[in-house]
């Protein structure tokens, strides 16, 4: 049986994902991902800006070129100061890009797989077929601005596709839920209801990935009784810190 519509507080439902939803869900995973506040993104490139230290030399020359730039008589000596203030600031944009197209690599991988049309992957009639378990749900709160009337704040989903020949092992994925809408609860029920949904369907365990560049979502996975199953690193640095792939598990 499938989680119907569940009021988590005045204003919040966690529901089914409907196909009008797509492109609510893509902006709430894209921001998640790439720029929100606490995404992986985010935090890559506040790591890179605030706690590297070839940053801080690029930070120290910028003011120093821009001094010279301004105080200095010499034509020639201006120049320099110019040159310094503009090489400076090419490595600093040369950082930002970088990472925010890694990461903008991530969220195009998520396109190529289930993103692109959620209503097509998730669809429940496919499990008759043999297709494994997969369900997606959003979370929603009332908005007098959107045309729908409702904007979408948070999604989920669970997969068991990775696990065909484990099929009662699902994966909890696509979590997500917007910066303005956080500490609200809306991640835990999001959870929440996977699990519950997982436990009707003879699912004995779930298990999800992330990274050390999300702290916040890690520390939610611990408070709510996953443990640390694996790690494994990626090619991907920010700063002077690798990423790394965080799996998490849950017996039910």
């Amino acid at each position: 049986m499938d989680v119907e519509r569940k009021p988590l507080d005045d204003t919040v439902i966690i529901r089914p994902f409907y196909s009008t939803d797509s492109e609510q869900v893509l902006n709430v995973y894209f921001t998640g991902l790439v720029s929100g506040v606490d995404s992986a993104g985010y935090f890559a490139v506040t790591r890179a800006f605030l706690h590297w230290a070839p940053m801080y030399l690029a930070y120290f020359l910028s003011v120093s070129g821009g001094g010279t730039l301004l105080l200095a008589l010499r034509t020639d000596i201006q120049i320099l100061g110019l040159a310094i203030v503009f090489l400076s600031c090419c490595f600093m944009f040369f950082v930002y890009y970088r990472i925010r197209n890694a990461f903008l690599g991530y969220y195009q991988d998520g396109l190529r797989h289930d993103m692109t049309d959620i209503s097509q992957y998730y669809r429940q009639d496919h499990e008759k077929d043999g297709y494994p378990i997969r369900r997606f749900w959003v979370a929603e709160i009332s908005s007098m601005t959107s045309e729908s009337g409702y904007e979408v704040v948070g999604c989920v989903a669970l997969d068991c596709s990775l696990n065909r020949d484990e099929p009662m092992i699902g994966e909890l994925k696509r979590l997500f839920v917007l910066p303005t809408h956080r500490k609200r609860g809306i991640g835990t029920k999001l959870i929440q209801t996977v699990i519950a949904f997982a436990k009707e369907q003879n699912i004995t365990s779930l298990r999800l990935e992330t990274t050390n560049f999300q702290p916040v979502a890690r520390e939610m996975y611990t408070r709510l009784g996953w443990y640390h199953h694996d790690t494994r690193d990626s090619d991907f640095e920010a700063g002077d810190m690798k990423m790394s792939f965080v799996e998490y598990l849950l017996p039910l």
